[in-house]
């Protein structure tokens, strides 16, 4: 049923107050709208107050009572809400709504055409060369000498503790130290050396350390290579005697306090020099011969082809009543048979060079975030190289298939965008004709 001719113009007055006033509130409460929502707006709002110009007094009047008594049922059933403005001026504001209409939906459209989304956007950012996921080679020497040191020093420092005792520090670690040499120095230098040339008789690494070493003249620079941690031992005594010789001159006079220091400190300063030398280099000779034993222990492995672990531990267990004093127990035979299963050497474990060498080298891969790759321990730099080449060869490999397979998700990606944009076409196409 067509609505009755007088309601047209209070329903097109309403809706008329109604875009006013949600366009108004709507700028108020929520920020900035689009720049073409209030030019749309502004126009509209200029030619509605242009159509209310053309009408009278009473006309407004009259429409202005219809708009506000719209839901008043008793209003509705009298015959002020059945008195209707002329035809043409009804017919011109709906013109002016029409023109509203058509310039929401001509910004509607321009608004749809900037959201549009980029369907190169993937192939783009696919296609852009803004980080490097190479990977970079590290070759890392390990000296298991050194290791071996550590652990032989650091067993005997704690067997020491326990019994109360000290064990010296006898790492071989050696650096070059200036040692002062002017004239007031150089004499108590060269009895220095003196005293410990006599002191480390019986020691054969002092005695090849001291033959041809010799003061340099006073004045002259006097630099020696000298293990760091005596070094550092020494210059911690020098200053207790320091201390003790200041400690004297309290006491004494300058005379007394000069023949103090040039006679007994000195012996005893000497003494001490020789004795803290004397222990570095024997415990440093013990550490190193348990050193190369320990390697010679591990390159004296042999092959036994045939033997599996049980003969190795009947074999022990033969040889054990030799050593010991109270008997020895019977071996397991449930342990014997799964002993049994194991073969005595190993493939891959033989005379390990773990054990055996003395330097080793780790190839390490380092990828674009840091991270580090173990890629094995080698005996030469040559095969940590090589162990490298041929890990980053197969990285770069699986690197160039990652890449296929994501510009082939990227295609499969832009046609399931293409449909959806098919989809709101036509829904799109829908409601411009629904509005027609």
């Amino acid at each position: 049923m067509a609505p009755s001719p007088r309601l047209v113009p209070a329903a097109l007055l309403g809706m008329g107050a109604y875009l006013l006033v949600s366009h108004s509130q709507s700028f108020v409460t929520t920020g900035t709208p689009a720049r073409q929502s209030r030019m749309a707006m502004r126009g509209f709002k200029d030619d509605f107050y242009a159509w209310k110009d053309t009408l009278s007094k009473d006309d407004q009047a009259l429409l202005l009572k219809q708009a506000q008594n719209e839901f008043n049922k008793k209003f509705r059933s009298g015959d002020d809400f059945k008195k209707t403005v002329d035809q043409e001026k009804i017919a011109a504001f709906g013109k002016v709504l029409q023109k509203f209409f058509d310039n929401e939906r001509e910004d509607y459209k321009k608004e749809e055409s900037m959201r549009a989304p980029d369907y190169q956007a993937l192939q783009k950012r696919a296609g852009q060369v803004g980080y490097d996921f190479g990977l970079k080679s590290e070759t890392v020497e390990i000296d298991r000498d050194a290791d071996r040191r550590w652990a032989t020093a650091s067993r005997k420092m704690a067997m020491a503790e326990k019994e109360g005792k000290e064990y010296p520090d006898s790492s071989p670690l050696e650096e070059l130290f200036a040692i002062a040499n002017d004239a007031e120095h150089h004499d108590n230098n060269v009895k220095t050396l003196e005293k410990l040339k006599e002191d480390s008789k019986g020691f054969k690494d002092l005695d090849a350390m001291f033959k041809d070493f010799s003061i340099p003249a006073a004045g002259e620079d006097f630099k020696v290579m000298m293990p760091r941690v005596l070094f550092e031992k020494l210059g911690d005594y020098a200053n207790q005697y320091k201390e003790k010789l200041e400690a004297y001159k309290k006491d004494h006079s300058e005379s007394e306090a000069e023949s103090y220091a040039n006679g007994e400190l000195q012996e005893e300063w000497v003494k001490t020099l020789g004795t803290l030398v004397g222990e570095y280099y024997e415990a440093r000779q013990e550490v190193e011969k348990e050193v190369t034993q320990l390697k010679k222990f591990f390159r004296s492995q042999k092959e036994m082809p045939g033997k599996t672990k049980a003969d190795i531990v009947k074999q022990i267990w033969k040889e054990l009543p030799k050593w010991s004093d109270s008997p020895v127990p019977p071996l397991d035979e449930e342990m014997l048979a799964d002993l049994a299963k194991e073969p005595a050497s190993v493939k891959g474990e033989f005379k390990h060079n773990w054990g055996t060498a003395e330097k080793l080298y780790k190839s390490e891969a380092i990828d674009s975030f840091g991270n580090r790759y173990l890629l094995g321990v080698f005996e030469d730099t040559k095969d940590a190289e090589k162990a490298f080449d041929a890990w980053n060869k197969e990285y770069e490999k699986a690197g160039q298939d990652v890449k296929e397979s994501m510009k082939n998700w990227a295609k499969q990606q832009e046609a399931e965008l293409a449909e959806e944009q098919d989809s709101v076409d036509r829904i799109r196409k829908a409601l411009e004709e629904a509005r027609r």
